[in-house]
């Protein structure tokens, strides 16, 4: 269909109410697991353990649809929050703080670059000194 027209959802994997099947096994193991810690019959618990099972899929496609990029972004964000650079993107902000995409406004005052105080350093001191060493080498 070359016309203009997207047809949604086309590249769609397959879901069932919005969740997608490894939403729905990570769903059956939190309703197993609370089943396990916290049920001692399942016979009269039974509602607790479908509930489980069925709002743990939910919320876990909840968060997934929130980022653009579904499964990457969510993976991405938790990466930076443990600290770690998400693979094949460039380190966000907060943790290259200077020669990120996007940096940030302020630097924290600990860290060693400020300390240093590199942060003061301008672009075009950065060129004149480029130059002065271009000019003593000839």
């Amino acid at each position: 269909m070359d016309d203009g027209y997207v047809i949604p959802a086309l590249n769609e994997g397959w879901s069932f109410a919005g969740a997608k099947p490894m939403e729905w096994a990570s769903g059956l193991v939190a309703a197993i697991l609370v089943k396990e810690f916290f049920i001692s019959n399942l016979g009269r618990s039974m509602p607790l353990f479908i509930m489980t099972f069925v709002c743990v899929p939910m919320l876990l496609a909840t968060v997934r649809k929130m980022y653009p990029d579904e499964e990457r972004g969510v993976r991405n964000h938790l990466m930076s929050l443990m600290g770690m650079a998400p693979p094949d993107i460039p380190p966000p902000a907060a943790l290259q703080p200077v020669y990120s995409g996007s940096p940030m406004r302020e630097m924290d005052k600990t860290k060693e670059f400020v300390a240093l105080g590199l942060n003061l350093v301008t672009d075009s001191e950065i060129v004149n000194a480029e130059e002065e060493f271009m000019q003593s080498m000839h």
